[in-house]
This record gives C-alpha cells, structure tokens and sequence, in this order.
C-alpha cells in the first residue's frame, strides 16, 4: 500500500530570503559562513534557517507601484481631434504612422 500526501511539507529548497528586498545577506567563503538579517519588522532579527514562507516577502526582482510611476510613459494627445492611448491596429489611421516623442528635460 502506497501513500502519496498532496503539498506536504518540502524537506529542501531554496530560501524566500535570497530573492527578497527586506533581506541583508552576508556570505563568506564557506558555506557555513552565511550571516542573513530580515529588516521587514522592527528591531531587525538574525534569520537562522532557510525560510519557506513569509508573510512579509517582497520580491526584490519585481517593481513597486512607486517605481512603475517613475518609469512610466505619460500619453498626450497632439492634437485636439485625438485622444491619448492606443489603438488596435484596425482601427488606426494609415496616415498617422509616424510616432511623436517628447523628452522633457526636467523628469
């Protein structure tokens, strides 16, 4: 009789903390050497095994809302007929295949 459990606990894997913005990590030369400090509550703590899950992870691989504003691009409209945003490709104007850029100095 054979017996699968479905999501059981994993014996191994990767840490939560090596992807993560709140995670300070210091590695020396041997694999023993491995200093991880968690800075998402306070006082900041020592984490001393790998972590499976957190309640506090942010993923340092994936832009805040913050940082997606800063990189965003504002669409203006060039004239007065024409509405900012895009269009499907039916329903553009074969005249208008020319792209208008913009770069302001200040931002």
């Amino acid at each position: 009789m054979s017996i699968h459990v479905k999501d059981g606990t994993p014996l191994h894997g990767p840490s939560l903390c090596d992807s993560c913005t709140h995670a300070h990590i210091e590695k020396g030369y041997r694999a023993s050497e491995e200093l991880i400090v968690c800075a998402a509550n306070y006082p900041v703590h020592r984490v001393r095994f790998p972590i499976r899950e957190c309640t506090s992870y942010l993923d340092r691989n994936r832009q805040d809302l913050e940082a997606m504003e800063k990189i965003a691009w504002i669409l203006e409209p060039g004239g007065t007929k024409r509405r900012a945003g895009f269009v499907r490709a039916t329903d553009a104007v074969s005249d208008e295949g020319a792209i208008e850029l913009i770069l302001n100095e200040g931002n």
